[in-house]
């Protein structure tokens, strides 16, 4: 469990951090900029996990983390979008918060696929 756990906070690293180019149109629901970013973390995700799992396991936390994800950034990108006045404290927490749904997430995933 510990080494898939691994795999999914890595992915999340790249996806999220390094090739994260995603122009800042997430809250826009089907924009090109928000299904590259789910293209990307998907893309990741299936590195992370076809070598540690049964293949019909990777595909189902590969299609589960996609749906999380980009719902999660969705919501957290619209929420942020429509109160631009939030203090950078209030935003922080936030952002903070849609990364622990995401490790969360990961956890999950982990303890389901192993």
């Amino acid at each position: 469990m510990i080494e898939v756990l691994a795999a999914l906070m890595i992915k999340h690293y790249l996806a999220d951090y390094v090739f994260n180019n995603t122009p800042s149109n997430k809250h826009i629901y089907g924009s090109a900029g928000s299904v590259n970013h789910l293209i990307i973390h998907m893309l990741f995700c299936t590195l992370a996990l076809i070598f540690l799992v049964p293949i019909h396991l990777a595909l189902l936390a590969i299609i589960f983390d996609g749906f999380i994800h980009y719902h999660e950034d969705w919501l957290k990108s619209r929420y942020l979008y429509k109160r631009k006045g939030l203090s950078e404290r209030v935003r922080r927490a936030i952002t903070g918060f849609d990364q622990l749904v995401h490790m969360l997430t990961y956890i999950m995933m982990a303890w389901i696929v192993t």
